[in-house]
């Protein structure tokens, strides 16, 4: 039961939108079909979030608004429209969380308890810290095609302890960094 408690909490860190570490800014990868015009994109949907797909993680609804709430201010700041019907849009946006467990192990060897060389025993110290990694992962799809022709990703290690009160900055930063490069030029 701790192992789920433990999960859950760091799934809403993460449901918070990913945030930096420390004060290291986010960055984005981000790929892109060449082939395709993007010059003529207006209006952008949000498709619904694939709740069965295994890999992604389960948010609740107020997480999913929240997040698309973010993702749609910075898209109009960037000037697109930000449609409700699918049949209106020129890309269909999608979205999803991975997380992956990680061990860090490290060992540190200390010098001895005297100060001459080889007088007494070597120390060592093995440290070992787990933690999870997260990856956010938008795609826009032509509705023409169905296939994705931009992807953004971001990737941070998650915070123990989130704080709701930075939450909403976090989540508009994340935004921005993820769609750092759309459109690509």
């Amino acid at each position: 039961m701790k192992i789920r408690t433990i999960r859950i909490y760091l799934i809403t860190v993460f449901a918070l939108f990913l945030s930096a570490c420390g004060s290291t800014p986010l960055e984005s990868v981000s790929d892109f079909d060449g082939e395709f015009d993007f010059s003529k994109v207006r209006n952008i949907a949000f498709l619904p979030i694939d709740r069965a797909n295994l890999n992604t993680i389960k948010v609740s609804d107020m997480q999913v608004s929240r997040i698309n709430e973010a993702m749609e201010d910075d898209l109009r700041r960037k000037g697109f429209t930000v449609v409700t019907d699918t049949q209106g849009a020129d890309l269909l946006l999608t979205w999803h969380l991975v997380t992956q467990e990680k061990t860090d192990v490290r060992s540190y060897n200390s010098a001895s308890y005297y100060n001459c060389w080889r007088c007494g025993p070597s120390v060592s110290d093995v440290s070992v810290r787990q933690y999870t990694v997260g990856t956010f992962i938008v795609d826009m799809i032509d509705p023409s095609r169905g296939q994705s022709v931009w992807r953004s990703t971001i990737e941070s290690k998650l915070k123990s302890k989130p704080d709701p009160e930075t939450a909403p900055e976090r989540r508009r930063e994340a935004a921005m960094a993820i769609f750092s490069n759309f459109p690509p030029h």
